[in-house]
């Protein structure tokens, strides 16, 4: 019974050192080691010059996503204003009085 219990330890144990082996990011766990980080002896300059192309860059996804964001606003205002159109057509004016 020892024997199966040990075991259970070991696997139990096994499992955490796994989990604690396993580094965070914004897209899930990943295996340590084989995540990048910057170069400690990078030059300040090269950071910064690193840090405005990233910026640069990040810019222009969110211009490009306001232009799309904008062109979809405007389809739908010209669909509602298609159907406001299609529906008062379909239906008769009247004063309120019945002639027959």
């Amino acid at each position: 019974m020892r024997t199966k219990e040990s075991h259970e330890n070991i696997v139990a144990l096994s499992d955490i050192r796994e989990e604690k082996l396993r580094a965070l990011s914004p897209y899930g766990p990943v295996k340590a080691g084989l995540t990048t980080l910057p170069s400690q002896g990078m030059e300040e300059g090269d950071q910064l010059l690193r840090l405005t192309e990233l910026l640069n860059s990040l810019e222009s996804v969110v211009d490009n996503l306001n232009f799309k964001s904008f062109t979809v606003y405007d389809t739908l205002v010209c669909a509602i204003e298609g159907v406001r159109v299609a529906l008062s057509a379909g239906t008769p004016d009247t004063d309120g009085t019945d002639t027959l």
